[in-house]
């Protein structure tokens, strides 16, 4: 009783502080939030439209939580971010453990892309390429999507339909045996869970990737980044690392506020690779 009064209370400060930095972010030109791209509870985005100075570019993000937790609905700020400087920006909610396993997760991301080609340009959403980006968690199904021919396949993407990939504290290369959560949320996989793991789908063929990478993540070390990048580097795929020094696990999310530091910085380094510029 006591934890699970805990876990409300954790759950109503968390859902405050997300409610905060949407009201302190940027203001897109629109944003059209719930739109359903499946039957399910969970299956639900928002999207943000740039005002003016659209770059036609866009983005689709994916929230972390480790594959159990986290909503589409704190990450309004980083839709608005976005939208501000000329990208259209989809959040996408996908359901969560222990509601549902590996792969359904991903595969809900999958639907939610094809949804977004075909009937999310009643809403301002293009057929045209995009950028996945995600966080911890979300940057694992961002790559798993843009990587794992399976997903593009589901998704309905060709080579061509997915720009790069964008990876926020992400999770590369990890081992679900280590954690009776992560084993059960990973059960469907084979023993070993390799196919789980985005760093075995790099090759010289597939999308170039960004990574942003705190160099104190006590979550995810950066050598887990770092073996992403060697992996991919190894088979001539495109990648690139920003550490960011003094950085934690959550800290690279927050950069999209405007009254951030670093907020400059590190949207010139994520237009700089959606232009296709040398990083």
């Amino acid at each position: 009783m006591i934890k699970k009064r805990l876990e409300q209370v954790q759950a109503g400060v968390r859902k405050g502080v997300f409610a905060g930095l949407k009201l302190a972010g940027h203001k897109p030109g629109k944003a059209i939030k719930n739109l359903h791209y499946g039957r399910e509870a969970g299956q639900v985005l928002d999207i943000f439209l740039p005002k003016e100075g659209f770059r036609g570019t866009q983005v689709v993000f994916l929230h972390g939580g480790g594959w159990r937790s986290g909503s589409k609905d704190e990450y309004a700020y980083l839709g608005a971010a976005m939208a501000a400087y000329g990208i259209t920006c989809a959040v996408v909610g996908y359901r969560l453990y222990p509601e549902v396993r590996y792969p359904l997760f991903v595969e809900d991301v999958a639907h939610a892309v094809s949804w977004l080609r075909r009937d999310g340009l009643r809403y301002g959403f293009a057929d045209a390429p995009i950028y996945l980006m995600g966080h911890s968690a979300g940057a694992h199904i961002a790559c798993l999507m843009a990587l794992d021919e399976r997903y593009r396949a589901l998704a309905m993407l060709d080579e061509t339909s997915v720009a790069g990939v964008i990876g926020l504290s992400g999770v590369y290369r990890f081992r679900p045996e280590t954690s009776p959560v992560y084993s059960d949320i990973f059960s469907s996989a084979e023993p070993g869970f390799e196919s789980v793991k985005p760093i075995n789908y790099v090759g010289d063929k597939k999308v170039p990737i960004l990574m942003l990478h705190g160099d104190k993540d006590g979550v995810i070390g950066i050598k887990n980044a770092q073996q992403m990048l060697q992996a991919a580097a190894s088979v001539g795929q495109k990648a690139v690392l920003h550490p960011l020094p003094g950085y934690g696990h959550v800290r690279p999310i927050f950069d999209f506020l405007p009254f951030m530091p670093n907020h400059q910085r590190t949207m010139s380094v994520l237009l700089s690779f959606m232009s296709g510029a040398r990083l």
